[in-house]
């Protein structure tokens, strides 16, 4: 031997794939647990031929010849045992491949717990655990039993140990370690909330089928990340805001993300968890949290239990908390983590008795918290705990004494101070014989070191279920209807070409667009203001009636004297008149029903004579759709009484006949206010038809499609894209609207000056002609002054002069001017307000929906991502329904998938490690064999 190499066990190193057993040792036996010791012997208790102890090769126990050899009485000089070589063994191929793994890579699995309690929170942070059943640690225990501080312990982080913090959902966390500190908070959402609607919650609404009410189960898991961070000082904050989120489950989890979240950023987190829609919640906070010096830990902890609420209307739930603790606590590869205080009774602990009636007893690690605030006397009832003899549990106790308001470093400082049995004052000595289960760092490795057992145990089994659950997954996937060879192309061939035919036909339409926009000006036109144009002074009153559904007539009302001296009513017959279908906008000047008719209607006075006979019905004219129901407006919009008033109100003080300019301004104001509803009906009338247009191009580009979902997206997308272009088209049409309907202004003195001396001229004729039905009959019928030709208009004029002189100028002269100036500034605006609202529509609106809609489908339909091969399989779907089902199946194969992956990478990586650490010991075993030759 080479006396300088120091001195080292060496370990055969059996290739044959054999598996050997200790003489004497039955390789079913079951190692019990020395309750009376509590020392990390105790609840190890698991049978060796499932255990990591079951390997390829020679345990490093002493054969039994050996006996109990103490390390003192060892040879100084390395033990040699001689290597032969044997033939390699034939060896069957197990019935399943996968049981294999843990004889051939987990020799030493009790050694990488890292490894495995990280393949394991892997698992659970997956969300398969509803499916696969997996080792965990779950912590329980009564409200106010130290739970808060314990969990802040288990993880070795300040956690936040606030009153109701972390209580009101169960809280997932896995840490383990990393060179880099950081922790990610993610919402697992497993149920939703559903409360009934006309009454409060009550406690007879929780029952066995429905144990978290008014919680309800979601088919199907889903896993949303909160927010990652990488200063621990956030941690207690994003872990409050996760809470909160949680419990408002109408609500999307973003509104409460702190820094970001519009929740978050304008309410306190007082002010929030106090107005949470629920109280309490099943779904899962979870936080990974990874950094140096961590335990590689993974457990569940659960809100306390308690029993009774402040509020009685929560009667509810103290049977929903307890339901989720048992919830939890019934899984049968749980290790449940039960804190009970120790300046309580244990004999009042709900959950110890929850414990028992569950049967879990025997998978139960009690923790005894507050070890500094037991009392100087009557330690019986725990030590009789310590001891096995009273509340009982498999899996032993532990003892924890963390004061509140310490940070970590305080504590574990104090914690090892106080119970250390040399130093401190306030520890019994009667405790001393479990020295070893005192302190939560001692809790935190026997804990880990279970769980990866626990995991190294059923991995095997898991991984077959896991397998067995994609199996099941991908042949369910295979019994939904069948998608084309290349779903890709078939649905993009159809997009491109009905991208191509929709450009067309918007291009089509926009040229021939001319009909709607010739109309909504007529309306606009159609709709200035109608001015009654007579006065009880102007007796015998008059009604003048340009409708094209009677031809004409004009009525003359007698006067008392003239009815006295016939004795009965004279009514004069209609009499024809030419037929005016001149759309001028100066024809009429009341509430009409012919295109530029007219119609005077007699003031209420005491000189009223007999309406004429009723005529026969007749068809009254009516604006074209879309403009149908603003036939009337404007009519009856002032009298000639009405405009004085309003002259002599708004005449400057102190200056006669000087208006000022709030008449017009006021006037023009109200006639323009109606605009907004044609210019609104003129747009999504446009809207509408074009859509139509848009609906045939896509049915004849889908046509081969049409019973798949991408045909139904597409319409629906379709009549989007084309509301969100109304949309803006829209806000420009209001805001001119705002600008027309704000007050008169013009810069285009010619045509004002124009329309105003066309006005003024149609006014004044018609005026006229009503005061002279006063003073007896007219030579001919009345003729509009548009109808009348040059030589006609002289012969009007001359013989006008001649009648003022004899009747005398017009007392309502200024009140005609005033509504000759509103009239031409209304018609000039309407025509400019008609142009900008069809400007607005065909320059922008239209090649708006041109430009955008290719690229608005593809958004909204999902296919502008990374992989969008998905999104096509789901466009493909005959509809909904089976596209949620197949989503559903991915879902559920991927975490699958993922799953295996994340224990194939924990066998690898072991195996790996053995394998390397096989070959340094085969090295060091050939250097002794080398160094002892001669």
């Amino acid at each position: 031997m080479n006396p300088g190499r120091p001195n080292r066990m060496v370990r055969p190193q059996h290739r044959s794939g054999s598996v050997k057993t200790e003489p004497g040792l039955n390789a079913s036996a079951t190692v019990a647990p020395s309750i009376s010791s509590h020392g990390d012997a105790m609840g190890r208790a698991i049978s060796v031929d499932q255990s990591f102890i079951h390997r390829g090769d020679r345990s490093n126990a002493p054969p039994p010849s050996s006996g109990a050899t103490d390390k003192n009485t060892e040879s100084e000089y390395p033990l040699f045992r001689e290597v032969r070589t044997r033939p390699e063994a034939t060896v069957a191929t197990p019935p399943y491949v996968e049981e294999s793994f843990l004889n051939k890579s987990f020799r030493d699995i009790g050694k990488e717990l890292k490894a495995c309690n990280d393949t394991l929170g892997e698992l659970q942070q997956l969300g398969v655990s509803h499916k696969v059943k997996l080792p965990e640690l779950v912590l329980v225990g009564d409200q106010s039993a130290g739970k808060s501080t314990l969990m802040s312990g288990l993880a070795n982080l300040e956690l936040p140990r606030s009153e109701g913090t972390c209580t009101r959902c169960p809280l997932h966390i896995r840490v383990s370690r990393r060179s880099e500190w950081s922790c990610k908070v993610s919402l697992r959402r497993e149920y939703t909330y559903c409360p009934p609607e006309d009454r409060d919650i009550k406690d007879t609404d929780v029952t066995e089928e429905d144990p978290f009410f008014p919680w309800k189960k979601l088919p199907t898991t889903t896993v949303v990340e909160f927010k990652t961070m990488s200063d621990q000082g956030q941690i207690e904050d994003v872990l409050r805001w996760a809470q909160v989120a949680i419990l408002n489950d109408h609500q999307s989890p973003d509104l409460f993300i702190p820094g970001s979240g519009g929740v978050a950023i304008n309410s306190t987190i007082e002010s929030a968890a106090a107005a949470t829609l629920a109280k309490f919640s099943p779904n899962i906070v979870a936080l990974e949290i990874m950094g140096p010096d961590l335990p590689d830990l993974s457990f569940y902890d659960m809100p306390g239990v308690f029993q009774n609420p402040a509020d009685a209307r929560d009667d509810y739930l103290v049977s929903v908390v307890r339901n989720l603790s048992a919830e939890y606590i019934n899984h049968p590869s749980a290790i449940i983590l039960c804190g009970v205080a120790m300046n309580n009774d244990a004999e009042n602990s709900c959950t110890m008795n929850l414990l028992r009636r569950l049967g879990a007893s025997n998978r139960t690690m009690g923790v005894l918290t507050k070890a500094d605030l037991l009392a100087s006397a009557g330690h019986e009832q725990w030590l009789k705990i310590m001891q096995g003899n009273d509340h009982r549990t498999g899996l032993g106790y532990f003892i924890t004494s963390r004061p509140p308001n310490m940070d970590l470093e305080e504590l574990v400082k104090y914690e090892e101070a106080f119970f250390d049995f040399q130093r401190s004052e306030k520890w019994p000595d009667t405790f001393k014989p479990f020295a070893d289960r005192c302190g939560i760092e001692k809790l935190k490795a026997s804990l880990s070191e279970r769980l990866a057992q626990e995991f190294a145990k059923s991995l095997p089994k898991i991984k077959r279920t896991i397998a067995q659950l994609l199996e099941n997954t991908r042949r369910q996937l295979g019994n939904l209807p069948e998608m084309p060879d290349n779903v890709e192309k078939e649905i993009s061939v159809s997009l491109r070409t009905f991208d191509d035919r929709a450009r067309s036909r918007i291009e089509a339409f926009s040229k021939c667009f001319n009909e709607t926009p010739n109309n909504f000006r007529d309306c606009l036109l159609h709709m200035k203001p109608k001015f009654v144009l007579r006065d009880s002074s102007d007796q015998p009153s008059i009604v003048i009636s340009d409708d094209e559904s009677d031809g004409g007539s004009v009525t003359s009302a007698i006067t008392p004297s003239k009815r006295r001296a016939n004795g009965h009513a004279q009514v004069l017959p209609k009499r024809p008149r030419q037929d005016t279908q001149s759309r001028d906008v100066g024809s009429s000047f009341t509430m009409s029903n012919g295109r530029g008719g007219y119609s005077v209607k007699p003031e209420d006075d005491s000189t009223q004579m007999p309406l004429p006979p009723p005529q026969s019905p007749a068809k009254r004219f009516q604006l074209p759709a879309p403009f149908t129901k603003y036939t009337g407006v404007g009519s009856g919009f002032r009298t000639l009484a009405q405009v004085r008033e309003e002259k002599l109100a708004k005449t400057k003080a102190g200056m006669p006949d000087r208006l000022l300019d709030e008449m017009y301004d006021d006037l023009a104001k109200e006639a323009i206010k109606p605009w907004i509803g044609p210019a609104g009906d003129f747009l999504d009338y446009t809207t509408g038809q074009l859509l139509k247009e848009l609906e045939v191009v896509a049915a004849d580009s889908f046509s081969s499609l049409k019973k798949r979902l991408v045909f139904q997206e597409v319409r629906k997308h379709l009549k989007a894209c084309l509301v969100e272009q109304s949309a803006m088209a829209k806000e420009q049409i209001q805001l001119l609207f705002e600008d027309e309907s704000s007050g008169i202004l013009t810069f285009n003195n010619e045509a004002f000056s124009q329309y105003k001396v066309e006005e003024l001229a149609l006014l004044t004729h018609f005026r006229h002609f009503q005061r002279m039905q006063h003073h007896g009959p007219q030579s001919g019928p009345f003729q509009q002054w548009n109808e009348l030709n040059d030589d006609k208009r002289a012969q009007a004029l001359k013989r006008r002069e001649a009648e003022i002189a004899r009747i005398g100028v017009d007392s309502f002269k200024e009140e005609v001017g005033v509504i000759g100036y509103v009239r031409a500034y209304y018609r000039l605006a309407a025509l400019r307000f008609a142009d900008s609202v069809a400007q607005v529509i065909i320059r922008r609106l239209i090649p708006g929906i041109r430009k955008q809609l290719s690229w608005f489908l593809d958004q909204r339909l999902g296919l502008r991502v990374e992989n969008p091969q998905p999104v096509y399989e789901r466009l493909m779907e005959e509809d909904s329904r089976i596209a949620a089902k197949r989503q559903e199946l991915k879902s559920e194969s991927d975490k699958f998938m993922k799953a295996l992956q994340s224990i194939r990478k924990l066998e690898s990586g072991v195996a790996g490690e053995e394998m390397a650490e096989a070959d340094d010991q085969d090295t060091e075993m050939m250097d002794d064999v080398q160094g002892s030759e001669i």
